[in-house]
C-alpha cells in the first residue's frame, strides 16, 4: 500500500535539490482545470436555483377521464400558417409535433415546430377579446370563428409525478351576448395570458397507446394573470360593476380532431392572488421563454389583431345597483347547460 501511495506521489510530484517534493507542470494544469470546472458547475447550479425559484409549478390534480364529449367545431387550421408579411409550412398533424421537457418541467413541455402556436394564439386571441369589452358573438365574428371556440368538461386529466390527475374544471358564462371588462387601477385592460406549457394525452403501455383525453390530442395549460380592480358586466341593456382582486388562474386549451384549438375550461383549484405584478410579469417573461413563447396581452392583441379595447360603459363606475347584477345573473341561468 506505501508503495502504491508512493508511485502515485512519484508521478504527481518530484523532488527538487534541495529534497522537497514539488508540483510537476501537468499536475498545476490539471488542478486549475478541475478548479474551473467545480467553478463552472457551481454558477450553472447556482443559475438553475434561481430560476426554478422564480417560477411557481404548473397545477396539481385528481384520475382517468372516461366521458367522451362531442366534438367542438371551431376554425379550421390551415396546413400553411401566416407569420407577418409571410407563409410557412406548419404540420396540422399533431402526431407530427414534437414536444420536449423543459428546465422547469418534464411533464408539461414545449411544442416544436413553434409555428404550432399561432392556432393556439387565435384561440388566446378570442379569450382576450371577450375580456376587454367584446360580446362572445362578436370575438368569434372578428375572429373568423365558425362558433365560439370554447367547450366546456367537468373535468381535465393532466400528468403529474404520481401519475394521471383528473383536475375539476369550470367556465366563463356562454351566452353570445353577454359582455365584460376585467379593467386595472388606470381603467386600462387587466388580463395577461402566458403558456404554461403543454403534454400528449396518451400513454404508451406496453406495445399498445392508451388514450386519455377525451378528443384532445394535446393539451396545453395557459395562466389567466387578471390584475383587475374592477369587472363591468353588461348584458342586454343592464350593466353592473364589481370590485376584484388580481387573481392568477391555470386554464386548458386542447387541440382536437378537427385540428382547431379550444379553451376546454378553468382549473377550479388553485386561483393565486396577484400582489406583486412586477414579479408576476418578470416569472412571465422568463417561462415564456422556456417555451418558445411570449405573453399575450392587450398590446399584443392590437399589434396581431387590431382589436383594441372597446369603449366602457357612460357612469360605469357607479353602476353598482344589485338589482342589475341579479337581472344579469338570472339572464345567464336561463342558457346555462
Amino acid at each position: 500500500m506505501k508503495s502504491l501511495v508512493t508511485t502515485i506521489l512519484d508521478g504527481l510530484t518530484y523532488k527538487d535539490l534541495s529534497g522537497h517534493r514539488q508540483p510537476r507542470a501537468y499536475t498545476v494544469m490539471s488542478g486549475l482545470i478541475l478548479f474551473f470546472l467545480l467553478i463552472a458547475v457551481g454558477v450553472s447550479a447556482l443559475n438553475r436555483y434561481l430560476l426554478m425559484s422564480s417560477v411557481k409549478n404548473a397545477p396539481i390534480s385528481i384520475s382517468l377521464s372516461t366521458q367522451v364529449p362531442e366534438t367542438i367545431e371551431t376554425i379550421q387550421s390551415p396546413t400553411t400558417q401566416p407569420t407577418g408579411d409571410l407563409f410557412i409550412d406548419c404540420p396540422v398533424n399533431a402526431g407530427e409535433w414534437s414536444l420536449t421537457p423543459t428546465y422547469i418541467s418534464q411533464n408539461y413541455q414545449v411544442i416544436q415546430p413553434a409555428c404550432v402556436y399561432m392556432g393556439l394564439e387565435k384561440t388566446i386571441a378570442w379569450a382576450l377579446a371577450v375580456r376587454e369589452g367584446y360580446s362572445r358573438a362578436e370575438a368569434t365574428e372578428l375572429l373568423g370563428f365558425d362558433q365560439m371556440p370554447i367547450r366546456q368538461l367537468e373535468h381535465v386529466t393532466i400528468p403529474t409525478d404520481k401519475g394521471l390527475s383528473d383536475v375539476p374544471v369550470s367556465f366563463i358564462p356562454s351566452d353570445p351576448d353577454f359582455t365584460e371588462w376585467r379593467l386595472n387601477a388606470n381603467d386600462k385592460p387587466a388580463v395577461t395570458y402566458a403558456l404554461r406549457g403543454c403534454y400528449r394525452t396518451s400513454t404508451i403501455v406496453g406495445n399498445h397507446v392508451e388514450l386519455w383525453g377525451n378528443d384532445y390530442s394535446v393539451i396545453c395549460i395557459v395562466v389567466e394573470d387578471a390584475e383587475n380592480t374592477h369587472i363591468v358586466y353588461a348584458l342586454n341593456d343592464h350593466f353592473y360593476t364589481a370590485t376584484a382582486t388580481p387573481m392568477r388562474s391555470f386554464l386548458f386549451f386542447g387541440y382536437g380532431a378537427d385540428q382547431s384549438w379550444a379553451w376546454i375550461g378553468t382549473q377550479e383549484t388553485p386561483k393565486i392572488e396577484i400582489t406583486d405584478p412586477a414579479s408576476t410579469a418578470n416569472e412571465r417573461e422568463v417561462v415564456g421563454l422556456m417555451y418558445d413563447s411570449q405573453p399575450w396581452d392587450a398590446k399584443w392583441l392590437i399589434d396581431h389583431y387590431r382589436l383594441m379595447m372597446k369603449p366602457l360603459p357612460e357612469n360605469w363606475q357607479g353602476m353598482t345597483d344589485e338589482n342589475e347584477k341579479q337581472v344579469i345573473l338570472n339572464g345567464l341561468m336561463e342558457i346555462a347547460p
